[in-house]
């Protein structure tokens, strides 16, 4: 069974374009959201959410408790080098605002964004990251205030904790791979984020991450590899930017080509499996020219084959049509005929429109057929829906020669 997407490290999806490309390819995408945190969701992810394509997933408490021990480990063990690092009475030695700052965007949680609407002034600091507080544990939480690394204050939807955003991002980042590894769910985001680091949040590996300070290039790197194939694929037959692509559209391609997406799965899982070997590239320019390169080998090849075999199926319903013309009707078809009172003059004429009539439905048919058959079916059939027209695509939508 393929696995749900779970999205991170917000609770609004904050690109529409992004969350058409993950509605096309995910079977659904779940996102962490606190009981009764108010929804401002784009018109398309509030139609994706009554879909039940997009669904709230409540934060357990136990996924916080997990992700808390290592965070409270790095806390006992080293909480002067956090406080000197990261405290928020040393806020303005945390130099530029933050996206200035060389940490990318800030944590998730940046100003007129996701985070507290309310309050006192000083406690909605731009520099600062947010989490809200039905995501954090007990524990942690009061353990990070003792120390002077978080705030609380109120805010939409309930108590916010404010904080260094790169402790936001990174504690998000723990808890998301929490929920996913037990809910076997696949954490996708729109945000540059330190997907890379992904694989275990352990002590040693927080330390490193926060204390030693890896270069943003060495944890903020890559997409991982089964999103960037599949949208990279995608690429090849779509518009980058499907702005003006309505949902409903994308939802009727979902349902329409249901088993083409699944063949398409299996194929990007099976690329995955292969693009195994590249895990090890730590430069992120190789790593994404190695996943171009095997688009460009594995897709488009597999695309002009099928074109090739598309084009032949059409030609050959094409040259039954004008053969149709010429052939006579059959003598005994001709007898039932003139039996029923419908003279043989009056059948072949009906027979050659009949096969004028139904030539289109049965190349759809075999088209639909072959489409299925390919592992890029898929794709083919997403550009039909959803890629620019040219004045070729039309005419042989209208009829295929």
């Amino acid at each position: 069974m393929d696995r749900f997407a779970l999205y991170y490290p917000y609770i609004h999806v904050r690109d529409d374009d992004w969350l058409k490309y993950a509605a096309l390819y995910w079977p659904r995408m779940a996102r962490i959201r606190p009981p009764g945190y108010p929804l401002q969701d784009s018109p398309a992810a509030r139609e994706l959410h009554a879909a039940r394509w997009l669904l709230d997933l409540e934060p357990p408490a136990w996924a916080a408790a997990e992700a808390a021990e290592p965070f409270l480990e790095l806390l006992h063990e080293h909480g002067a080098a956090l406080r000197d690092r990261f405290g928020l009475d040393r806020i303005e030695t945390w130099g530029l605002p933050v996206a200035e700052a060389g940490f990318g965007n800030t944590g998730g949680f940046s100003a007129g964004r996701e985070e507290p609407d309310e309050g006192d002034p000083t406690w909605l600091n731009p520099r600062f990251g947010y989490v809200h507080a039905g995501r954090i544990s007990g524990p942690l939480l009061d353990s990070a205030v003792d120390q002077g690394l978080a705030l609380v204050g109120p805010g939409r939807g309930g108590t916010w904790v404010a904080m260094h955003p790169r402790l936001a991002t990174v504690y998000m980042l723990a808890l998301a791979e929490q929920i996913a590894v037990a809910n076997r769910l696949h954490p996708i985001t729109d945000q540059t984020l330190p997907h890379a680091a992904m694989s275990g949040w352990t002590f040693e590996r927080l330390a490193a991450t926060l204390l030693d300070g890896l270069p943003a290039t060495d944890c903020a790197v890559r997409p991982a590899p089964e999103e960037a194939f599949a949208f990279m694929a995608f690429a090849t037959v779509i518009p980058a930017d499907l702005r003006n692509v309505p949902m409903e559209k994308i939802l009727d391609v979902r349902a329409e080509f249901g088993a083409e997406l699944d063949g398409f799965r299996e194929f990007t899982a099976d690329q995955v499996r292969q693009l195994g070997a590249i895990e090890d590239v730590r430069d992120a320019g190789l790593y994404l020219e190695y996943l171009h390169t095997q688009v460009d080998r594995e897709v488009r090849t597999r695309l002009d084959d099928l074109d090739d075999r598309l084009r032949g199926a059409g030609l050959e319903t094409a040259r039954a049509l004008a053969n149709v013309r010429s052939v006579a009707l059959p003598p005994l078809a001709a007898l039932a005929a003139n039996a029923v009172g419908v003279t043989p003059a009056l059948t072949v004429p009906a027979v050659v429109a009949g096969c004028i009539v139904g030539a289109p439905l049965q190349w759809r048919r075999k088209r639909r057929e072959i489409a299925q058959e390919s592992p890029v079916g898929y794709l083919f059939q997403l550009k039909r829906a959803l890629g620019p027209d040219t004045l070729i695509d039309k005419l042989r939508r209208a009829w295929p020669l």
